[in-house]
């Protein structure tokens, strides 16, 4: 776990000051959970230092947002930063390793969100399982089993990953945003996506589970992350009663 951390520690520093460059990804999430306002508990995996998440909106609208992450450091400043340290609501659960996927809670939350925490997970990974399709498949049913059990009957679970980023797409900036849903269909054609990321075999295994009463694929949207660029879609579960 001390790798880990240091790991997420790091990326969580350099990407510190990344707050007014992931606007539009912040404000596209935000505005997701949003929709399930006024309602008790919003809980959060992989927030780091929340560069994605405005949390005086969302304090408006959940009684309780429970923020979990392997870095102490990183959420105690990101939720500083937004000046609601003191504010009734937030909890920070820190130094969780997330990458067994085995987080499990006694209060289940009407909302929960996998927050682009999936790719950095399976960088942890051994190669040996990240070359196996089976592997990345098992790994990444483990992961949403994670978002389903933690969330209440007739709740939502939001799974956001990015899928690639300017480093093989150098063009992605410059694909409009009505056209980025397309585009992203040809590269995953091309098979030019993160492993694991594409979202419609995600799709088809939600449609065998029965506690899923629907599961939809969202809009892509871009994300600033330092200096690159990445393209990111979210998968709404709705949970059965």
């Amino acid at each position: 776990m001390n790798d880990l951390l240091k790991i997420q520690a790091d990326r969580n520093s350099q990407t510190f000051n990344n707050w007014e460059r992931s606007r539009t990804h912040r404000d596209t999430i935000t505005n997701l959970l949003m929709a399930h306002t006024p309602n008790s508990l919003l809980r959060v995996f992989g927030a780091g230092n929340c560069n994605d998440l405005d949390l005086q909106a969302l304090s408006s609208g959940f009684t309780s947002i429970e923020l979990i992450d392997i870095d102490p450091t990183a959420l105690s400043k990101g939720v500083q930063r937004q000046g609601i340290l003191e504010k009734q609501g937030i909890r920070q659960t820190s130094d969780i390793d997330l990458s067994g996927n085995d987080y499990r809670s006694d209060t289940l939350a009407d909302v929960s969100l996998s927050a682009c925490l999936f790719t950095q997970l399976l960088e942890q990974l051994d190669s040996e399982t990240v070359r196996s399709a089976d592997g990345v498949a098992s790994y990444r049913r483990d992961h949403l089993e994670m978002l389903i059990k933690t969330t209440k009957p007739g709740g939502t679970a939001y799974f956001v990953t990015d899928m690639v980023s300017d480093l093989t797409v150098r063009q992605l900036s410059t694909i409009a945003p009505a056209e980025l849903n397309g585009f992203l269909s040809t590269l995953i054609e091309r098979r030019n996506f993160f492993t694991g990321t594409n979202p419609f075999p995600i799709l088809e295994q939600l449609k065998t589970d029965a506690r899923i009463a629907s599961s939809e694929l969202l809009d892509a949207w871009i994300w600033k992350l330092g200096p690159r660029i990445f393209a990111v879609y979210g998968i709404r579960m709705s949970l059965a009663e």
